[in-house]
């Protein structure tokens, strides 16, 4: 038995978690892509058993669900309940990795008992899942935790992403385009993140939901000139005014459960996460 098996092992936040439990000497079963596809049940046979399971596996890129929804449901939805129960049968516990789901919020900061809201297909497909795994906890006695990542950043992320997308063209020493200087998010670092999946690796309640977060928003703007600030730069920026579809004005977590309940709270702030990013990032 390994004490964690993590799927979508390779990527993002897999990368990370895994380097953190070597670290740590933590046991864990990497299982990505190339050992089969999570909405297949034959790539759940024959694993290892392990205490916890964290999933990450799916799909994740917003702008693609649009286009590709029936795949996001597929590795989203049916991937997770394949997940689930691999869980139930080994007798794991289940930490699934969600996203924001609040849609336009009512009110800030957003608690996780916000009107769920979903405005994309992504999110969609991420709630969707969150009700298998709601389900399954009240039928099915199986232990889960969700965590809710608000907008996570950090060195090797995609660059399709807004704050790399802004680190390359920085790097690039040209100047800087993005499509709207307004929105603001709730940025989280990515070694934030990892503590607190690991915070989350302990006995608790059938179900338990927390938002992950800063609790603090940045606009687009105030990213790219802390960014400019840490590259020594001055380039000029242009927005193109495009606002997207479903476009959101601002978020911020509220992180008080997670606080209280899983004794978490970042340790990085936002300036220093961006420090570490732009070291980070190779163009």
């Amino acid at each position: 038995m390994v004490n964690v098996l993590i799927t979508g092992s390779n990527g993002f936040i897999g990368n990370s978690l895994k380097a953190s439990l070597e670290k740590q000497k933590i046991s864990y079963f990497a299982l990505n892509r190339t050992q089969g596809d999570i909405a297949d049940t034959n790539t759940w046979k024959n694993l290892p058993q392990a205490e916890y399971v964290v999933h990450l596996a799916g799909q994740s890129y917003v702008p693609d669900s649009w286009t590709k929804a029936s795949e996001f449901y597929q590795s989203n939805i049916v991937g997770t309940n394949n997940a689930l129960e691999y869980a139930k049968r080994i007798g794991s516990r289940l930490i699934y990795i969600s996203a924001y789901l609040y849609g336009k919020p009512i009110s800030l900061p957003i608690s996780e008992g916000h009107t769920i809201h979903p405005n994309n297909p992504y999110a969609l497909s991420k709630h969707l899942a969150e009700q298998v795994c709601k389900f399954r906890a009240e039928f099915a006695d199986q232990k889960i935790t969700i965590l809710r990542l608000f907008n996570v950043f950090g060195p090797n992320q995609r660059k399709e992403f807004l704050i790399p997308s802004i680190i390359y063209q920085i790097k690039q020493n040209k100047e800087i385009r993005v499509l709207d200087f307004n929105p603001k998010r709730d940025y989280i670092f990515i070694q934030d993140v990892i503590s607190a999946i690991e915070k989350s690796m302990k006995p608790m309640g059938n179900l338990e939901i927390f938002n992950i977060g800063s609790g603090i928003s940045y606009s687009v703007k105030e990213v790219i000139d802390y960014l400019q600030l840490i590259a020594g730069t001055s380039l000029p920026i242009y927005s193109e005014l495009k606002i997207r579809k479903e476009e959101i004005s601002d978020v911020i977590a509220d992180i008080s459960n997670a606080k209280k309940y899983l004794n978490w709270q970042p340790e990085w702030n936002f300036f220093q996460g961006l420090q570490e990013t732009f070291r980070g990032e190779k163009l």
